[in-house]
């Protein structure tokens, strides 16, 4: 690495990976399903919805609408705890991405998947934690403006409050506004500065600040590149898949007979993808490059039971292919935050993280001479004994 812009530019490169995708793929897997299960149960707590109307409407991915979504405060909550199960899968599935990326700039390449996750999990306190405090810390300031508020209804005494500390109260609402800055940094690149280096919540959170206060406008432009990288990436891949299944739409349907078998399961396995919002801009973007013909037909396409079966395995195939490609986005993602991490820490701290694996060579190599050293000596005392006991019988 040169330690410097140029190697940001390598994140599409480096994301292109079979194995950083594959977790990547498993994270949206695992987390769609927690999403899917409590989004379900909070339709399922509303009597507007049932069973029935939740799966014509959503199919396998329900997504409330805030403002037009009828929900009692408890439904929210448990939309609330599905969303961040699912971020908190992702972000985990990031942090294994990053450790990845970190030991394949190391030299690594062969460095096992489930190593990486079985380490990020171990981080998950770091990664978890890390925002959890931040926005425990929010709410508490906010709390005491709420307090500053209500002792302003004091008559009197509580005007004259209100204006004496009218500037601490400012600086303190200025401080939460940076806290928040600071909070979505930490959701940023918090996950892959716990991935990449073994960091506890503590010191998470310093990298956050000292990154987000000493390299503010690297910070800031080499995250809207790498965000760019992301999206660019997510976009060329799903177009080129795209191609793929409409030539293999064609080719597949080009011998099929007149039965029509080969529509019945390709329409049937469209049917289970999850509705488009009915927005222009959103449909234009969608039907170019997404992985499927995307527009599910009205009415489910009748066949026999093997095309049933068939179309309903079509349909899972198309989620698959839908993960694969939004988790080629999310490698170049994580694999850019390694990067940017890697790169500032050097600027600012002058501090590779890539001689780490060094270090531990060089320490283990230490501790083996040792231990060679504490074994030789017993065995060159008991020669000294008996060269003694020699000497003694002459």
């Amino acid at each position: 690495m040169k330690f410097n812009f140029t190697d940001i530019l390598r994140a599409p490169r480096i994301g292109f990976s079979a194995k950083k995708i594959w977790v990547a793929t498993l994270g949206l897997l695992i987390g769609t399903a927690f999403y899917s299960i409590l989004t379900y149960c909070a339709y399922l707590t509303c009597f507007d919805w049932n069973w029935i109307s939740i799966w014509q409407t959503y199919k396998f991915i329900p997504v409330p609408i805030i403002g037009e979504t009828s929900f009692a405060w408890y439904n929210w909550a448990l939309w609330i705890v599905g969303l961040a199960l699912f971020a908190g899968v992702n972000f985990i599935s990031i942090g294994a991405i990053s450790k990845l990326t970190i030991e394949q700039l190391r030299g690594d390449e062969f460095y096992e998947i489930t190593d990486a996750v079985k380490y990020s999990m171990k981080q998950w306190k770091a990664v978890m934690l890390s925002p959890l405090v931040l926005i425990i810390f929010i709410a508490s300031l906010l709390v005491v403006g709420f307090v500053c508020g209500l002792i302003g209804r004091i008559p009197y005494a509580g005007q004259l409050f209100a204006g004496m500390f009218f500037i601490p109260v400012a600086f303190g609402a200025i401080f939460i506004v940076y806290l928040g800055i600071v909070l979505l940094v930490s959701l940023i690149i918090g996950p892959s500065i716990a991935g990449s280096s073994e960091s506890d919540v503590f010191d998470t959170l310093f990298e956050v600040f000292s990154c987000l206060n000493d390299q503010t406008w690297r910070l800031l432009l080499w995250e809207i590149l790498v965000g760019v990288f992301a999206v660019i990436g997510t976009l060329v891949l799903g177009w080129i898949v795209k191609q793929g299944l409409v030539l293999m739409q064609w080719g597949c349907g080009f011998w099929a007979g007149p039965r029509g078998w080969w529509d019945i399961i390709w329409t049937r396995g469209i049917c289970y993808l999850p509705a488009i919002p009915t927005i222009d801009w959103i449909e234009k973007i969608v039907s170019r490059v997404a992985p499927v013909l995307i527009i599910a037909p009205p009415t489910w396409s009748a066949g026999n039971w093997a095309e049933i079966i068939g179309g309903f395995l079509v349909g899972m195939s198309f989620y698959g292919i839908l993960f694969f490609v939004l988790a080629y986005g999310i490698s170049i993602w994580s694999a850019g935050q390694t990067l940017i991490y890697t790169v500032l820490v050097k600027m600012k701290d002058e501090k590779n993280l890539l001689e780490k694996i060094e270090e531990e060579f060089e320490e283990e190599k230490i501790e083996e001479e040792i231990t060679e050293k504490k074994v030789e000596e017993p065995k060159e005392e008991e020669k000294h004994d008996k060269d003694k006991e020699k000497e003694k019988k002459h």
